[in-house]
């Protein structure tokens, strides 16, 4: 009876992943937990979505931090109370665009673009330095 359950909840479970990605919906994957300060991811349309759970102004200052380690040429950068945002480029030339928001007094949404069309590796990359940043400083 067990086996039985078990097998209709994967049969299920599958089903959503499977809807999901057929009407071209990002997945929000939440197995990364608020231990590494991650509180979900989402990819779409060459745009990777991380929300962290620091402050805005911290997650601002780890952002540029990651940045400039990981030798991105920043040549635009803009702050104010409700967004942030900074444009440069990778040695190889390749155009990369982070933006910043607040989602709550201690969360915030970091959003990555590399290239025109998105390069999910390279902005996964630039997240993971985020994060290290930022566990350095919380």
């Amino acid at each position: 009876m067990r086996r039985a359950v078990v097998s209709q909840q994967i049969a299920l479970l599958l089903l959503l992943a499977l809807a999901g990605v057929l009407q071209g919906c990002p997945m929000i994957l939440m197995g990364v937990g608020a231990t590494g300060g991650v509180a979900g991811t989402t990819y779409a349309k060459g745009e990777l979505e991380q929300v962290h759970a620091a402050p805005y102004n911290t997650v601002w200052d780890a952002t540029l931090h990651a940045l400039r380690t990981m030798n991105v040429a920043l040549s635009e950068m803009q702050k104010d109370q409700i967004s942030a945002k900074a444009v440069g480029a990778e040695s190889d030339g390749t155009s990369v665009t982070v933006t910043v928001l607040p989602v709550t007094r201690d969360t915030t949404s970091v959003r990555v673009r590399v290239g025109t069309f998105g390069d999910r590796p390279a902005s996964e990359r630039i997240q993971g330095e985020i994060a290290v940043v930022l566990k350095g400083v919380t």
